[in-house]
C-alpha cells in the first residue's frame, strides 16, 4: 500500500546522494547499465566515473516511495569524501546512468498527477560562482532530457552523442523537470546534498524548488540535505 501520507511529508525534501570518484585505469573496462554491459577503455586516456561507489544503495520505491522532483542537485559529500561529482580535469562527459526504482502503478499516478509526466532527468554542468553564501551556481551546459519511463526499476546508461564539454571545477548535477525515483535515503550522515532552491524554502511547497535549465542562467543552491542520494554517475574522459 502506497504511504502516501509519509510521502507527502517529505516530498519536498526532494532527493539526492551520491557516490565517489573512480579512476578507471587506461586498460581497464566501464560497467555500463543494469545488464553489466562493458566497454573497454580506450589505452592512453584518463576516465573518471564521477559518484560510482562500489555499492550502490537500494531505491526507495516502492517501498516508501519517495523521488527527485522539480530540482536540479548534486552530492556535496559522501562516505568516500566530498564533492564527488567535481570534475577533476578539462574533458569531455561522454555517458551517464541512472539507477531507478520501480513505483506501483497507484505511485506512478501520484507522482504523474502532482509533478508532471512522464519522469525524465538530464544532466547539467554547473559552476560555482566565488564568494556566494549560500552558494550560486551558473548552468554552463546541459544534456538533452532522457524520458524514464521505460526504464523502471533498473540501472540505463545513456551515451552523450554530442560529448559536453567540461573544465576542472565544474559540477555535474542531475536535473529532474517532472520526478525520477533515482534516490534512497535513511543512509548515514557522510551523504549530504545541495537543491536548487533558495535559503529558507527547503522544505514546504514544491514550487519553491524548480530544475535550472536556462543555459547562462544563475541560481542559488540553499539547502542542503542529508542521508540521503542521488542514484547517478557521469563518465568524463580527459582532454587530450
Amino acid at each position: 500500500m502506497i504511504k502516501t501520507r509519509d510521502f507527502i511529508s517529505r516530498r519536498r525534501t526532494l532527493a539526492a546522494a551520491s557516490v565517489g570518484l573512480a579512476v578507471v585505469a587506461s586498460s581497464a573496462a566501464l560497467v555500463a547499465g543494469s545488464g553489466g554491459t562493458a566497454g573497454a577503455a580506450v589505452p592512453g586516456r584518463i576516465t573518471v566515473v564521477l559518484g560510482r561507489t562500489a555499492t550502490t544503495p537500494v531505491p526507495n520505491c516502492p517501498q516508501i516511495c519517495r523521488g527527485i522532483v522539480s530540482s536540479t542537485g548534486f552530492q556535496t559529500s559522501n562516505e568516500q569524501g566530498k564533492l564527488p561529482f567535481t570534475v577533476p580535469f578539462d574533458g569531455v562527459v561522454t555517458a551517464w546512468t541512472i539507477t531507478l526504482g520501480q513505483p506501483t502503478n497507484a505511485q506512478r499516478s501520484y507522482f504523474n498527477n502532482v509533478y508532471g509526466k512522464p519522469p525524465k532527468a538530464h544532466l547539467a554542468i554547473l559552476r560555482h560562482i566565488p564568494r556566494t553564501d549560500p552558494p550560486k551556481y551558473r548552468l554552463r551546459r546541459q544534456s538533452r532530457i532522457r524520458i524514464l519511463t521505460p526504464f523502471l526499476g533498473r540501472t540505463v546508461r545513456f551515451k552523450l552523442g554530442n560529448q559536453m564539454r567540461v573544465l576542472k571545477g565544474d559540477i555535474v548535477a542531475l536535473s529532474v523537470p517532472t520526478w525520477a525515483p533515482a534516490f534512497a535515503d535513511g543512509l548515514d550522515s557522510t551523504s549530504r546534498w545541495r537543491a536548487s532552491r533558495d535559503e529558507g524554502r527547503c522544505v514546504g511547497a514544491v514550487v519553491d524548488g524548480r530544475p535550472q535549465q536556462m543555459v547562462r542562467s544563475t541560481r542559488e543552491y540553499g539547502c542542503n540535505y542529508s542521508t540521503a542520494r542521488l542514484l547517478y554517475t557521469a563518465t568524463v574522459v580527459k582532454r587530450r
